[in-house]
């Protein structure tokens, strides 16, 4: 939030420069991103004194004017219309560059000289006014600059507010508060003379139906109010932080939420049918045009304040359209209530309606400052409109009052580790505008309402901590032994799953853990049960996902625009349903190989290869690939090609690891993916149970290997992996490894062409001895697979 050093400064009576009082707020309270000077702009832009106009000899709509501006008297060309003899006026000086980047030069205009400009509030950058030239007051001294004047000449704190303390510290007050306890002074401000005057309205009425989500509301009638521009004092603090003027009555409501932290409204009393506020859920459908000039359909988890007949607002978001102030304005009914957090936070979520209201009302602020706040605006608002206050009506059941919390000093000095003298720490405390009282210690600590934060003894420590200054207590050793973490086995296994496929040329990517109702029909998941989330990011992200490869697919898509081929690969959670308040979670490895358009036909073989590559780095023996048995709620199946993917198993292990396959050419089409996909799904927890396992180490063979070839035409029923075990088991054991290096279809059988290893550990193997082996092989594929060798 922006915060105006000035105001700052008034509040809490500092005199640290802003660089100081920068670096102590961010040791002792809060953050402070950035500081900006503002004013600068209008160096140059002075006050003068308007001593003589005359009219322009040779044009109509200009005018001659004397100025004075101390130094000297100007000549300077005008066309406002709205100047008079004796104004003060500002006059930007030749060579001043004004905000809009216009420099101001000495000129002829018509045949008369010009030494300067006077200057309407937009060319000043205070306004969209361009009526005519700004006058300034009666007592605006002569030759003093513009800025300094109308205290421009500011510098603008950007402080991070944590959410812990937006309750007091999102106003003005709170963080001069902090100022003054950081600068071990008791703030001077007359809080508790804050107190509604015990005027009942006969005017207004207010009916609250649901108290749990607004536990007060405090409304007030003014009469006689006169709507118009507000105090140009009122518009340059509410444009320091952040806030555009639109009228003095709406300028005064944000003013004091600006101050106060405790955002109010204001309805036209006319508007409001039968004087009558009802603060209630929304009906079912019920429609209401807003502030912003959107129109918003409603629901029932919706609080709203209406009259007899409409909602007149969205409570604690924005107020409504039809019962906004405007200049025929009369009679007006302030707002200063306070509604439940989680409420606000989901209405605003719902509506896609962030304000400064919201902002607030969603971190649970004080109940009691709905009055402080109501009588603050009354006070503006008599001062600038003119009103006069009919009535207050104060719905406030459940009254908040301060608590007390016990304080051991010896503890705290013990939590710390500093030995803070027992005057100090209470003195930090009621600095903070807290009452003390016990002795001895043991001191007990009456917190004020507006603290909502401090619930314990801990967090009055804290207090004491931050306040004392963490910088200033002295380093000590540790005395406690030092014990290591534990390994975290399922996290190293994980960084060496991703080490490994970094190694294989895999690029990683992450999303996020939802995707939408339409991925999951288009990845032919919509049938399964997914969590839903309650208030999602966006419509698109409302469920939790069971899988990784709709998200995948949706990055192959966008990747697909600028590469032609790549691999990618990401870890994560997916989130089963299983019936319970948690669902079963679930940690991935999801690969997406993608080849160029010619290489397309050895997608599948190229994700398998790496499937292979993966488990043989992690020391996995005995992978192999299996047709799918496994329930479509299960394995996914409708994801997958049905020709061309497979489970993922290992010898010894019961079930799967995971799945590979190619996508699904209808799916890819949903997701506009014109190019074959071919993934790997694994599940890390079973793929790190068969890593984890005594890895075995063989001699190097002293005795040399040779290559045999053999093609063969088989069934298309006939699965690789079944070839390849019935050529080891064939082999009398002289097989070493067998490897596909062709395959095509042939007619209406699939021809596979292999390389067979074969060698002995003790000796070096004779043609005659390999001749034989290989007839063995043969004759396996033929009785047991009905395979046809070709040759």
């Amino acid at each position: 939030m922006k915060y105006s050093y000035n105001w700052l400064k008034e509040l809490s009576g500092t005199k640290l420069s802003p660089e100081k009082l920068r670096g102590l707020l961010t040791l002792r309270s809060f953050e402070v991103e950035g500081l900006e000077e503002i004013g600068q702009e209008l160096e140059g832009v002075v006050i003068g004194k308007i001593l003589e106009i005359t009219k322009h000899p040779n044009a109509d709509k200009l005018q001659l004017t004397k100025v004075d501006v101390g130094k000297t008297v100007l000549d300077i060309v005008c066309g406002a219309k709205n100047i008079a003899v004796g104004q003060k006026v500002p006059v930007a000086t030749v060579g001043t560059k004004m905000p809009s980047g216009l420099e101001i030069k000495a000129a002829e205009i018509r045949g008369e000289k010009s030494s300067g400009m006077l200057c309407a509030k937009d060319e000043l950058g205070l306004g969209e006014d361009h009526a005519g030239i700004f006058i300034l007051d009666k007592d605006a001294k002569i030759g003093m600059g513009l800025a300094k004047f109308l205290k421009l000449d500011d510098v603008i704190f950007n402080i991070d507010i944590l959410p812990n303390r937006a309750h007091d510290c999102l106003g003005y007050v709170g963080v001069a508060y902090e100022i003054t306890a950081i600068e071990n002074r008791e703030f001077d401000y007359d809080y508790s003379g804050l107190e509604l005057p015990k005027v009942k309205s006969k005017k207004l009425k207010v009916e609250v139906a649901d108290k749990e989500l607004c536990s007060r509301y405090v409304g007030a009638v003014m009469e006689n109010v006169e709507v118009k521009e507000s105090p140009f004092w009122i518009q340059s603090r509410l444009a320091a932080s952040g806030i555009r003027p639109i009228n003095n009555i709406v300028d005064a409501t944000n003013l004091v939420m600006l101050e106060l932290g405790q955002p109010l409204h204001a309805f036209d009393a006319a508007r409001v049918i039968g004087g009558r506020i009802v603060v209630r859920r929304a009906k079912k459908g019920e429609q209401i045009a807003m502030l912003d000039g959107t129109g918003k359909i409603l629901s029932q988890e919706n609080l709203v304040i209406a009259d007899t007949e409409k909602p007149l607002a969205v409570a604690g978001v924005m107020g409504g359209l039809d019962s906004g102030i405007d200049p025929r304005t009369k009679t007006i009914i302030l707002e200063s209530a306070n509604f439940n957090a989680v409420s606000v936070r989901k209405t605003r979520v719902g509506l896609g309606l962030k304000t400064d209201a919201s902002d607030r009302f969603e971190k649970d602020i004080d109940p009691n400052l709905a009055e402080k706040a109501m009588v603050r605006v009354i006070e503006i608002i008599e001062h600038i409109a003119g009103g006069k206050l009919e009535g207050i009506v104060d719905i406030y059941p459940k009254k908040v009052k301060p608590w007390k919390i016990k304080l051991d000093l010896e503890y705290a000095n013990k939590l710390l580790g500093e030995n803070i003298p027992f005057k100090k720490s209470v003195l930090i405390l009621k600095s903070l505008g807290m009452d003390i009282s016990g002795k001895d210690g043991e001191l007990v600590v009456e917190v004020p309402t507006f603290r909502v934060d401090i619930k314990t003894q801990e967090d009055l420590i804290e207090e004491i901590g931050r306040i004392f200054g963490y910088e200033n207590i002295k380093s000590q050793p540790m005395v406690t032994p030092l014990v290591s973490a534990k390994v975290n086995k399922e996290r190293f296994f994980e960084r060496n799953v991703k080490n490994i496929l970094a190694g294989l040329r895999f690029d990683e990517v992450y999303n996020y853990s939802f995707y939408g109702q339409k991925d999951a029909n288009d990845c032919a998941l919509g049938e399964i049960k997914h969590l839903e989330l309650a208030n999602p990011m966006n419509p698109g992200q409302q469920l939790m996902r069971v899988s990784l490869i709709p998200n995948i697919l949706k990055n192959v898509r966008d990747n697909l625009r600028n590469f032609k081929s790549f691999n990618i690969f990401e870890s994560g959670r997916v989130y089963w349903p299983n019936g319970g308040i948690l669902p079963e979670e679930r940690k991935i490895i999801a690969m997406a190989v993608i080849l160029e358009q010619d290489k397309s036909a050895e997608t599948f073989f190229a994700a398998k290869s790496a499937a292979s590559d993966l488990s043989g780095k992690l020391g996995i023996k005995d992978v192999y690939f299996d047709n799918f048995d496994a329930a479509p709620s299960d394995s996914l199946l409708g994801l997958w090609h049905p020709g061309r993917s497979a489970e993922i198993k290992v010898e010894g292990m019961d079930g799967k690891i995971g799945y590979i396959g190619e996508i699904n050419p209808l799916i890819l089409t949903l997701f506009k993916i014109n190019r074959r996909v071919a993934m790997v799904e694994l599940d890390l927890e079973k793929l790190m149970e068969a890593a984890d396992v005594e890895v075995e180490f063989e001699a190097i063979r002293k005795y040399p290997t040779v290559l045999r070839d053999i093609s063969i035409l088989a069934g298309r029923e006939i699965m690789v992996d079944g070839i390849m075990k019935n050529i080891k088991k064939s082999g009398a054991g002289l097989v070493v490894d067998v490897s596909l290096f062709d395959i095509f279809r042939k007619e209406e059988k699939n021809s596979f062409a292999f390389h067979i290893e074969l060698g002995a550990v003790d000796r070096t193997l004779e043609s005659a001895e390999i001749d034989a082996v290989m007839a063995e092989i043969i004759t396996g594929l033929e009785k047991e697979l009905g395979a046809e060798i070709r040759k």
